[in-house]
């Protein structure tokens, strides 16, 4: 055991005495890392936000979107879902990305849609179904996890067909 700690010690050139605080503030540093990383990684993604909105589609005079946006964190879907609202007077967008190899999804839908009966909860949890999860949320904004990520395109597939279906029952 001494030999480890010495070997421990020399590697990161502090006194044994010292270990213990040394590979806390290391942990500390490696967090802040972390978080400036994910930080950075959504920032790129919103740097992507046209070419991602040159792939919306048309479903019955209603702008749709859906794409699967890899290396964002939640914030950063929900930041580029947000953006698509200011964007878009009249739109439902389901961004996925995949967070420790399980997908997560983002729908976000505007303000007349959701007079029209168009519900991102409703949405969310009907893709979630797909990739093995669920979710909920408010009828602008919902969130959802799954279990399979390669289902994902697939599941995000079926969206126009979900919006149009909503569009006309609402």
């Amino acid at each position: 055991r001494l030999d480890i700690l010495d070997r421990l010690a020399q590697q990161l050139n502090v006194p044994v005495a010292q270990l213990e605080s040394r590979i806390e503030r290391l942990q500390t540093d490696h967090r802040a890392l972390q978080k400036e990383v994910d930080r950075l990684k959504s920032k790129l993604a919103v740097s992507q936000f046209d070419s991602l909105m040159a792939q919306a589609q048309d479903v019955a005079g209603v702008r749709v979107l859906t794409a699967q946006v890899d290396g964002v964190d939640v914030d950063g879907l929900r930041e580029l879902a947000d953006r698509f609202r200011d964007n878009t007077p009249s739109g439902v967008v389901v961004l996925a990305t995949v967070k420790n190899g399980k997908p997560v999804l983002i729908t976000a839908v505007t303000k007349d849609l959701v007079q029209r009966g168009v519900k991102a909860g409703d949405i969310v949890r009907e893709v979630a179904k797909m990739v093995g999860g669920g979710g909920g949320g408010r009828p602008d904004m919902a969130q959802a996890g799954g279990k399979d990520a390669g289902k994902l395109p697939e599941a995000l597939a079926t969206v126009p067909g979900l919006v149009e279906t909503a569009l006309m029952t609402g």
